[in-house]
């Protein structure tokens, strides 16, 4: 037993090392555990702080760059080309050149207006005459019955093109499109130049329009300043519009983010108010909601507010533009009463409603309204 002793005390001496060991490879490991969840924490961390950097960055430009595509509702239905080709009168395209051109160009490439941008040749981004009426038409009209119009008037200092893409896509929709331009656009007369020229097609038997525009069914619309007009001329009496043809008569009106020299007093045409969330020209909440819808008291009214749209979405290309949908959804139901159409404006649960790209919401001033008159339909 006594020769046993040493042997004894060697094992113990190897126990305790390896419980020496043990201890010291737990600490070891929990201390590589502890470093490596710092280091998931610092990039999770690093992570966060860049994910909200980068939105912070999209939110400091989204008022002149806007980055998110369209989305909801309407423009799932109806933010896609239709059923018609599109042929043209007088819609001229070309490289853009110059002084002018050259800054439609560098808008392009920066994303701020349609990155595929191309302009007419009235001056300044040519030599023609500023002041252009363009018709846009489905190619088949010949089979056609009589088709309504679309009387537009663009934004102050735009190019005719700059709205080639939502004009095709109402256009692809069976409507007639006017698209009146002269680099400034801000009186109501390029309203009525535009029912001159549409009027005169009509007449005119060497026009593909011969006898194919349908008079009573005009709807007028515009940008910014020319948003401004399309409200302007619905203020003018009827009667008056008829002294250009007695058949005229305009259904439906939906300016986009009109300008300050509008306000709805004396509306008499059911009109439909679009602006945008982040719109620092025209804030939303001083002219579109208290200057404009809240005086229209005599017809059908609607305000609403598209979500991350600033003042230069409505010249984006269909990807981008929060306007397509509920324009073509407008158009149809009140260009030629179709039903699923009308269903994102009447009814007591009517669709621009439950439409996330619009601003909702009971306690936020931007929300969807409708006033008593739309409420009855």
């Amino acid at each position: 037993m006594k020769n046993l002793s040493p042997i004894l005390l060697l094992l113990l001496v190897i126990l305790s090392s390896c419980e020496k060991k043990e201890s010291l490879l737990e600490a070891e490991n929990a201390t590589v555990d502890e470093a490596l969840n710092d280091e998931t924490q610092a990039v999770g961390i690093a992570d966060l702080f860049k994910i909200n950097f980068t939105e912070q960055i999209l939110k400091l430009i989204s008022p002149v760059i806007k980055s998110q595509p369209a989305f909801g509702l309407a423009n799932a239905e109806y933010n896609k080309l239709g059923p018609y080709s599109v042929s043209t009168i007088n819609a001229t395209r070309q490289n853009c050149k110059g002084f002018a051109g050259s800054i439609q160009n560098i808008l392009g490439s920066l994303k701020i207006v349609d990155p595929n941008v191309r302009c007419n040749d009235a001056f300044p981004y040519g030599f023609a005459d500023r002041r252009v009426t363009e018709v846009f038409y489905p190619s088949n009209i010949e089979s056609l019955g009589k088709v309504p119009v679309i009387n537009f008037v663009g934004g102050l200092l735009s190019n005719a093109a700059n709205y080639d893409a939502i004009i095709n896509l109402w256009t692809s929709y069976g409507f007639i499109v006017v698209n009146t331009n002269n680099f400034i656009n801000f009186s109501p007369s390029l309203q009525v130049t535009g029912l001159t020229e549409i009027v005169d097609q009509n007449r005119n038997p060497e026009s593909p329009l011969y006898n194919k525009v349908d008079l009573s069914r005009i709807l007028v619309s515009g940008h910014s300043a020319g948003g401004g007009s399309a409200i302007l001329i619905t203020a003018v009496p009827p009667k008056t519009l008829q002294t250009i043809d007695p058949e005229i008569r305009i259904v439906g009106s939906f300016p986009l983010q009109a300008s300050f020299n509008a306000t709805g007093v004396g509306v008499n045409v059911p009109t439909l108010i679009l602006t945008g969330e982040i719109n620092l020209i025209v804030p939303p909440i001083l002219q579109g909601l208290k200057w404009q819808y809240r005086f229209i008291k005599k017809v059908p009214a609607w305000y609403m507010v598209t979500k991350n749209s600033n003042h230069g979405t409505p010249v984006l290309e269909l990807a981008r533009n929060d306007y397509a949908g509920i324009t073509v959804a407008w158009i149809l139901y009140r260009g030629k009463n179709d039903a699923a159409a009308s269903r994102y404006f009447i009814g007591s649960s009517y669709l621009a409603t439950q439409d996330p790209a619009f601003i909702q919401g009971i306690a936020n001033p931007l929300r969807i309204r409708r006033n008593k008159l739309a409420e009855k339909l």
